[in-house]
């Protein structure tokens, strides 16, 4: 996708608290530089320059003095002052799309206006495409092309990379957590695979990236491609059949170095508050659900006898909520010359969450430096170092209690355990919080890259690039239960020390920690060359990544005989018992080798072909390699005579197509491999002589032909800009993809070891779908612009062949010919009536219970009758983005739809219907009216209607205001004065709000009352660059 130029004009800035940057010996020359350039400002001249386009100022455009250092950015007036200008001397104008201007000062000139036009070279987008990249005209696959490292995005203070795709991208579909920490799940062109999993490939400055999508500090990122069809997958073989995300982050520019900082602080809350029953309305179900007079009060426990009477209700919701603070501060320092260009930053982000105790901080520190040797020799460096904490642990969301429980002991401060005193189930939903866990979860990745590029002298266009990357992620993990966790229901009401050290024998502590290191190397070979009309690139690449993790698992339990934990897990040694409960020890190896060719002919006709070859450790031994090739082809057909007489409008218009097989290496390391029980967990012992022998026993039968998972995909596609100077861009691609092999657990024979599943190859997915990108340029003004941004997605994912017996699996809700995502149950049609005296007699139902449909016509209500009652995949996805810019201000906003048509969009929303889906008696629902004779109710189910079989389904289709973005930038003089190159300040909001015409008491994309809801968030920001 295209962003237009007033976007890539607002050179906003970065972030945080602290800057650890260690100069390299390279810079040296450029500190002597810098110290000769001041002794010539000191004779020359200060020269102010008003940069200008066809709509007006242009910020950040690049002033310098040609062959020095000397040079300024123009600020949010288009203005920069250049100081130390010799006599004579030639300025050097330049902004990324547009052609450098080279202007000569004249004996004693103080100022100039320069007016820069387009260049039609550099806006040719160029594509990151695996190992390389490649110019969007000549390129015949399918990518999505995101510029975030500016404008509204960066500013909705994303938690990771990943966030700022939401929403822009047309055939990816991701989450969106409550948790803090917790990184969105993500699907690029749906489900391909029933149980291979679906997360795509990242990669970072073209390295296969061995850490996690929340390593990366979202402010470093200057772009993001997502890979989609084969041929641009096939780059990476068998780990790319899901997609491929290539994040490219910042570096510097040329000029004098610029410091940036970026802040926001954000408070966040419930997007959705389910509504409950309150008090009287608790009253009323518990009394029908036990065949209570009305009003009776008779089951309530003294401490809710005491609350009744007193008049005070609980809100459970507002009490494990609060209003949650997010901080993020980035800090960087970035410049160039000629010959080098660097960037150092740092960030510091810490999201307390509206769900108490739930916290997220994560600290990065990060460099990259690229260096020209000479003309042949090019050489880069990278680090990045983050460190996450996600201590603590959260309340229970998963049930609603009694209002008229009691959290607190008599002192009205001092947590309570039990709330109500029913059951030992009723458990404070605090009590995680403060009752007594202590618990750490830690991560740290380092990781450490590097580049050499060499121009092989003689041979014009040809290059060796070697490429690496080394990556070490550790974490720990340590909880411990002190002995008040464990307090009992038949304590009472006085914890005392006494109360506690009875249960110091149930105190226990655990610590988990685990090191992975991973490197990767690729060796890429590249000619690139053009003749006349004819364009060619060839690509070799040899390429290898391991993964090594080791980890371990120690318990301690029973501190009674110390009578004391307050070492809590520093004091496992302590403990009556130790267990060594996990040693885990995986090393995962995969090689590579890749060809690749592209041709072009007069810019029109575009070739593009490639072979991978892959081996990997974790298949069988007679499936290690596979192979995967792609062809695609591309016609720009706006070059022809014929079509720009006939359609003068239409400009940079193609058709492609392409073809191609990409793996998925859906397996873990030895899952191939029969497997063992030892010792006592084998099951069988003997004694001879009184001693104990334990035999070995088969645990799990291995498979030497299991493999890959192969994805064979096509996609077809059009792009086109429309009306003088592309103010509409629309993209058109459908795709379909079979993905056969897939491994399952397959049900054998049962053998002597009681075997009765082993791992197999078998089943066939199709995957198929339409993305469109409509881009317009509505409005465009010296001092107003207005464009709009439509993204639609439609995909389905069709189980084609299961286990050759041509027999649904209705346990695992699998159905040939059908969708993934299957809901199957009875078809439940209303609630049974007083009159229905002929359904309840067959069924065995009385009023109040649930009507299902019966399907198979024999008056019976039997598991025949069951059928497939929807599917949890979206319709379709449809998302409308606004960018309005006047004067100094910028506003942004997206609205996401996800839409439910047929059986597509719709969920189990059981809590909507029934009041009790849950054992416990005394639980608390959703607020609506149940059926009673009283109030005969054709929706929702009486108080003690039968559930066994029920599955109450709802549309969950949607759209919501995902982001809204104001921003302001600032100007004036007073900004040069101080040194202020740039200033913005912004407000922003995340899911402010949304319409769900047919799904009840849930958000739509969580679609479960039971568990945490999204947030709203509100985000006050500034953005500064000296």
């Amino acid at each position: 996708m295209r962003n237009n130029l007033l976007t890539k004009r607002l050179r906003l800035c970065a972030l945080p608290l602290f800057l650890a940057v260690c100069m390299p010996m390279g810079t040296m020359a450029g500190v002597a530089e810098t110290t000769g350039v001041q002794g010539i400002q000191q004779n020359g001249r200060n020269v102010t320059v008003t940069v200008m386009d066809a709509l007006g100022e242009v910020i950040g455009a690049n002033v310098q003095v040609k062959g020095t250092t000397i040079g300024a950015v123009t600020n949010m007036d288009g203005v920069a002052v250049v100081q130390g200008v010799p006599n004579g001397a030639t300025l050097v104008v330049s902004f990324v799309g547009y052609v450098s201007q080279e202007i000569v000062l004249q004996d004693g000139q103080t100022s100039l206006e320069v007016t820069l036009r387009e260049d039609s070279e550099m806006l040719d987008e160029v594509v990151v495409v695996g190992y390389g990249t490649t110019k969007r005209k000549n390129f015949t696959g399918s990518v999505s092309t995101m510029n975030v490292a500016d404008g509204a995005v960066a500013n909705m203070a994303p938690v990771n990379s990943a966030d700022m795709l939401r929403g822009l991208v047309p055939g990816l579909t991701m989450t969106q957590e409550s948790v803090a920490g917790t990184a969105s799940s993500i699907q690029i062109r749906g489900q391909k695979s029933v149980n291979g999993g679906s997360d795509p490939l990242i990669v970072v400055n073209g390295v296969i990236y061995k850490g996690t999508i929340n390593d990366i500090d979202p402010n470093i990122v200057e772009s993001m491609s997502v890979l989609k069809d084969a041929t641009s997958l096939a780059a990476y073989g068998s780990q790319a059949a899901n997609g491929v995300i290539m994040i490219t982050t910042k570096k510097g520019a040329q000029g004098k170095p610029m410091i940036n900082f970026r802040s926001s602080v954000s408070m966040n809350e419930a997007a959705y508050k389910p509504k409950l029953r309150d008090g009287k309305g608790f009253i009323e179900l518990i009394n029908a659900r036990q065949g209570l007079p009305e009003g009776s009060t008779n089951w309530m426990t003294l401490l809710e006898k005491a609350n009744y009477e007193k008049g005070e209700e609980m809100d459970w919701i507002d009490y494990v909520t609060h209003t949650g603070v997010n901080q993020n501060y980035s800090l960087s320092i970035s410049g160039a010359t000629e010959n080098m260009d660097y960037m150092f930053g740092a960030s510091l982000s810490h999201n307390d969450n509206f769900i108490r105790g739930n916290e997220f901080k994560r600290k990065t520190v990060n460099g990259r430096i690229n260096t020209k040797i000479n003309n042949y020799i090019k050489v880069g460096m990278n680090f990045n170092y983050a460190d996450m904490s996600q201590d603590g642990l959260r309340p229970s969301t998963n049930r609603y209690w009694s209002p008229w429980g009691e959290p607190y002991l008599e002192d009205g401060k001092t947590y309570r355990r039990f709330i109500t005193e029913h059951t030992a189930d009723d458990t404070n939903p605090m009590w995680n919080v403060v009752g007594g866990v202590d618990r750490q979860n830690r991560n740290n990745n380092v990781s450490l890259g590097g580049e050499i590029e060499i121009k092989i002298p003689g041979i014009e266009g040809l290059s060796y690039k070697l490429t690496g990357n080394y990556n070490i992620r550790q974490t720990l993990n340590r909880q411990f239960n002190h002995e008040q966790y464990y307090v009992s229901i038949g304590d009472g009401w006085d914890y005392t020390s006494d109360v506690f050290d009875s249960h110091l024998n149930q105190a226990q502590g655990w610590i988990e920690n685990s090191k992975t290191k991973s490197y990767v190397m690729d060796h890429i070979l590249t000619y690139t060359r053009e003749f006349g009309d004819h364009f060619v690139s060839a690509t070799a690449v040899y390429t290898r990544d391991s993964d090594k993790l080791d980890g371990s698992r120690v318990e301690g339990i029973d501190f009674s005989g110390l009578g004391n934990t307050t070492l809590g897990y520093y004091g496992l040694g302590n403990a009556a018992t130790h267990n060594i409960t996990e040693i885990n020890y995986r090393l995962h190896n995969n090689v590579g080798y890749l060809g690749r060719v592209n041709y072009s002919y007069k810019d029109t006709y575009h070739f593009n072909a490639s072979v991978r070859r892959d081996g990997s450790s974790v298949f069988g031994s007679d499936k290690k390699w596979g192979t995967f090739p792609a062809v695609g082809v591309a016609w720009t057909i706006s070059n022809e005579g014929f079509f720009q007489e006939a359609l003068p409008w239409a400009t940079n218009t193609k058709l492609k197509a392409s073809w191609g097989k990409n793996g998925n290496q859906s397996l873990m390391p030895y899952q191939t491999l029969s497997q063992m029980a030892m010792g006592k967990s084998g099951g069988y012992t003997a004694y001879f002589g009184g001693q104990p022998l334990f035999a070995q026993a088969l645990t799990t039968l291995g498979n030497p032909d299991l493999g890959w998972e192969t994805t064979t995909s096509w996609n077809f596609g059009i792009e086109t800009d429309l009306l003088k100077g592309g103010r509409i861009h629309f993209e058109l691609d459908a795709y379909v993809a079979n993905t056969t092999d897939q491994i399952f657990n397959s049900t054998i024979p049962v053998m002597g070891a009681g075997l009765d599943h082993q791992y197999a190859t078998m089943g066939k997915v199709r995957n198929w779908g339409i993305e469109a990108v409509l881009s317009t340029m509505n409005i465009r003004k010296k001092d107003f612009t207005w464009s709009t941004n439509f993204q639609f997605n439609l995909n389905r994912s069709i189980l084609k062949e299961l286990d050759g017996s041509g027999q649904d699996n209705i346990q695992d809700q699998l159905f040939l010919n059908k969708s993934l995502g299957a809901i199957f149950g009875y078809d439940y049609n209303r609630v049974v009536q007083v009159e229905d005296t002929q359904y309840m007699q067959a069924n065995g139902a009385k009023p109040g219970d649930p009507m299902y449909i019966d399907h198979d016509g024999d008056g019976v209500i039997t598991p025949s009758d069951r059928v497939i009652l929807g599917y949890n995949k979206p319709s379709f996805q449809l998302n409308m983005g606004n960018t309005i810019t006047w004067k100094n201000f910028t506003l942004y906003f997206l609205f996401a739809g996800t839409f439910s048509t047929g059986k597509y969009g719709v969920a189990p929303n059981n809590f909507a219907f029934a009041t009790n889906m849950e054992s416990m008696a005394y639980i608390n629902t959703e607020d609506f009216p149940f059926w009673t004779e009283q109030n005969r109710d054709t929706k929702h189910l009486g108080a003690t209607a039968d559930v066994s079989k029920f599955t109450g389904v709802q549309k969950y289709g949607f759209i919501r205001l995902q982001d809204v973005n104001l921003a302001y930038n600032l100007k004036g003089a007073w900004m040069n004065k101080i040194g202020l190159g740039s200033a913005q300040v912004y407000v922003s909001g995340q899911n402010l709000f949304f319409w769900a015409p047919d799904w009840e008491f849930s958000d739509p994309e969580i679609r479960s009352s039971r568990t945490t809801q999204l947030a709203r968030t509100f985000t006050f920001g500034l953005n500064v660059r000296f």
